[in-house]
């Protein structure tokens, strides 16, 4: 199962966090999930880029954009 590390951060997760991942679910969706409150203002629709977040490793093992993915940042 993948993990998610979070840094602390002085709003979203002050002690910062440890979370497993649920396979398929967005990076945003995960972090909502487990309580960690990350703004997202268009509601998950990916359409006002409000949720950043930033990978610091293990980028290498994503996966591709999908070609829905791609449209929705278009």
């Amino acid at each position: 199962m993948p993990v998610i590390r979070i840094l602390p951060h002085p709003e979203a997760c002050p002690e910062g966090a440890t979370i497993d991942a649920t396979p398929g679910k967005s990076i945003c969706r995960n972090l909502l999930d487990h309580h960690v409150e990350i703004e997202h203002a268009c509601e998950l629709s990916c359409a006002c880029t409000t949720c950043h977040v930033i990978v610091r490793e293990g980028f290498g093992s994503l996966e591709g954009a999908e070609e829905k993915e791609e449209d929705m940042l278009d």
